[in-house]
């Protein structure tokens, strides 16, 4: 005998989903609401690579919140539009639609949750946030009337007016499916209005685009030309690209170095990654969605790891352009692209709506400051370095309580070159130095070895406190390039060798002071800067505008449109 029904939320967020969660679980139906994200994604997925959807949730009688806007620069889901597909797989399902006055609605998205919604589809459509209503609502419009034309008078559609009827009335409805015996107490559907919203509409009706440079032809072509610079396909094939390799055929098919199929699919215009795949394939998934963001399909080729020796002296050679995040300088077919989830519009150092750094230069902290994991690697006086950091940390957790393996391990993890840096100079008075555990290596924080050098996470308002910042390559560039130059501080950055997209725009002595690998002459530069306040002064404000320019969402689609078409003119 059939059980009961399953129930599809086919609405948007803000139309009632927590109370349809409430109502459920207090009669004991299992639900699922949004998981993350995870419900969307895994619908989507499912929709264009041709398989079941739900399989992780089995249980759940309701699923609702099938959508995600966070974070914002992957494209919004909304999986709630996907309806017909479900009905597919799902054929004795009941579908329930809830609507509500259209521009409370609105008003709600807009400003909810401090604007993450409309963040992220701003961001994903490239316009301004006050004019997402007008596309919001005949998106809505459309949206109803393609539930009217699939369903029909079937009655498995359950229409809730969520103005005019209470949950108490939907309760007493959905009885005739399954036991619905309690009722919630309350008769609203949705939260609270938070006065916060108030100010949040104001911002974003009062929010102005930032007007364009004068040169913004000749700036972009001189980025893009540095980001295609080596690019000269011939023969030599990919051998040194890495597992995270993703080819794309401007269509449907998403091919790893061997050929294989890589867990991506394309679902609505938008590329949506398998739920659970390792993070740096999920890259490929963002430069894909950045690409059909410009209303483009070029075929590309993707490779998203770090530490790219490839096309270079010292790796494999490349015979084929490939789009990643970082190359060595020198490095032939290795075109530069933003890396998704660091270089998006809206990070931090390249979000136009920050707050700018009010503390000016002479009443900083007369101290360089630091602060990172310790991803460097083996100092070596060759070009390339030893093994990197994680290495040795895999190795002295397996160590356990074996103290002379420990020790063997720890002389060579203190001589890589981020923590072999901090430990010159950790109780330096120059230096305010320390390091943060990535979050997978956070244990090690309190391992005795370890511990003396770690320090608590900070945010930007602690490091504009100090006068000078400091930038230490890691596996490839530093991390905090961008935003440590960003601010009313100078900048002292490792010259490591390493590009990225927006390396060829700042230059040693004009936009920051340069350092010797490992920061060997570190306190010669120091002693530089304290005798030049002035020009130090000058490369920050030039660094600042500078950086200005690359958080300008209009001349990132502008810029990310010609690295594409340089791709496509070199065949």
């Amino acid at each position: 005998m059939a059980g009961p029904p399953r129930f599809f939320h086919i609405s948007p967020e803000w139309c009632g989903q927590e109370r349809l969660v409430q109502l459920f679980r207090l009669n004991g139906h299992p639900s699922s609401c949004h998981d993350g994200g995870r419900l969307a994604q895994d619908i989507l997925f499912s929709q264009g690579a041709g398989r079941a959807p739900l399989s992780d949730w089995p249980r759940a009688r309701l699923l609702t919140g099938l959508y995600r806007h966070a974070p914002h620069w992957q494209p919004p889901l909304e999986a709630w539009r996907s309806f017909a597909f479900l009905d597919r797989h799902f054929p004795q399902a009941r579908f329930v639609l809830t609507t509500r006055d259209p521009d409370a609605w609105l008003f709600d998205r807009l400003t909810r949750e401090g604007g993450a919604a409309a963040r992220a589809h701003a961001h994903h459509r490239g316009v301004a946030e006050s004019g997402l209503p007008d596309l919001w609502l005949a998106d809505w419009q459309a949206h109803l009337a393609a539930v009217a034309a699939h369903f029909g008078d079937d009655p498995r559609l359950i229409r809730v007016d969520i103005d005019r009827e209470s949950p108490q009335q939907l309760c007493e409805h959905l009885s005739q499916f399954l036991p619905m015996p309690r009722h919630p107490p309350g008769r609203a559907w949705l939260p609270a209005r938070d006065p916060a919203q108030d100010r949040r509409l104001r911002a974003v009706l009062e929010g102005a685009a930032p007007a364009r440079p004068s040169d913004a032809g000749d700036w972009l072509e001189d980025v893009a030309r540095f980001c295609l610079r080596g690019l000269e396909p011939g023969e030599g094939g990919l051998p040194g690209v890495s597992r995270f390799y993703c080819a794309w055929d401007g269509a449907a098919r998403f091919s790893g170095r061997d050929g294989s199929a890589q867990p991506i699919a394309l679902a609505d215009a938008l590329a949506v990654a398998r739920p659970g795949v390792h993070f740096k394939l999920g890259r490929a998934e963002g430069v894909v969605n950045d690409i059909l963001r410009l209303g483009r399909r070029d075929p590309v080729r993707i490779d998203m790891e770090d530490s790219r020796w490839m096309g270079s002296a010292h790796g494999d050679p490349l015979g084929l352009p490939v789009l990643c995040h970082n190359r060595r300088a020198g490095a032939r077919n290795v075109v530069l692209w933003p890396l998704p989830g660091q270089h998006d519009i809206g990070m931090p150092g390249f979000d136009p709506q920050a707050a700018p750094d009010a503390i000016p230069f002479d009443q900083k902290l007369d101290r360089v400051v630091w602060r990172g994991m310790i991803s460097g690697s083996l100092m070596r006086d060759g070009v390339k370095p030893g093994p990197a950091s994680h290495v040795y940390l895999t190795r002295l957790a397996a160590a356990g309580a074996d103290q002379a393996l420990r020790a063997e391990i720890w002389a060579e993890l203190s001589q890589t070159s981020r923590l072999g840096f901090v430990r010159r100079f950790i109780d330096h008075p120059d230096f305010d130095l320390g390091v943060v555990m990535a979050w997978a290596f956070r244990d090690f924080a309190r391992d005795p070895l370890l511990a003396p050098y770690c320090r608590p996470r900070e945010g930007p308002d602690f490091f504009r406190r100090f006068r000078y910042q400091l930038c230490l390559g890691g596996y490839d560039h530093g991390s905090n390039f961008i935003t440590a130059i960003n601010s009313r501080s100078v900048l002292l950055a490792e010259e490591d060798g390493w590009e990225v997209f927006y390396s060829g725009r700042f230059k040693p002595w004009k936009h920051y002071i340069p350092v010797a690998r490992y920061g060997a002459d570190i306190q010669e530069k120091l002693a530089w800067a304290r005798e030049n306040p002035s020009e130090c002064k000058a490369m920050s404000q030039a660094a600042r505008a500078e950086a200005a320019r690359f958080a300008d969402p209009v001349l990132r689609r502008e810029l990310l449109d010609r690295i594409l078409d340089g791709l496509a003119a070199a065949g």
